[in-house]
């Protein structure tokens, strides 16, 4: 129950924060649910790499898909990928941030406490 409470308040929290801060708002918003929902290590660091990844995924697809993948087959050129390998990787990298900051506020509620 924690688990699905601390995966979906990160996912409504930093898609919110999102809207006016910048990208490590992901992180700050992650670790604020997992210092107040205080879920355990390992669940608080699963419930932030499936929320960072499905809503930077998910972002990141939604603007491929609206520029009909222009800017996504250009860069992934770069990186020797493709358009949807580059959804991939910025979906690594949001689950990256908001695991991280996720399992940041855990330990930091077991440390004040």
């Amino acid at each position: 129950m924690r688990f699905f409470l601390a995966f979906l308040l990160t996912l409504l929290l930093a898609w919110s924060l999102g809207l006016w801060l910048p990208y490590w708002s992901l992180s700050l918003a992650a670790m604020l649910i997992g210092f107040l929902v205080h879920p355990s290590a390992w669940k608080a660091l699963f419930a932030g790499l499936l929320a960072g990844a499905l809503l930077w995924g998910g972002l990141a697809y939604s603007a491929d898909a609206a520029n009909t993948h222009i800017l996504a087959t250009r860069v992934g050129a770069l990186f020797g990928t493709s358009a949807a390998g580059m959804v991939g990787i910025t979906a690594a990298f949001g689950a990256l941030l908001a695991g991280l900051g996720a399992l940041l506020g855990d330990r930091i509620r077991n440390a004040v406490s």
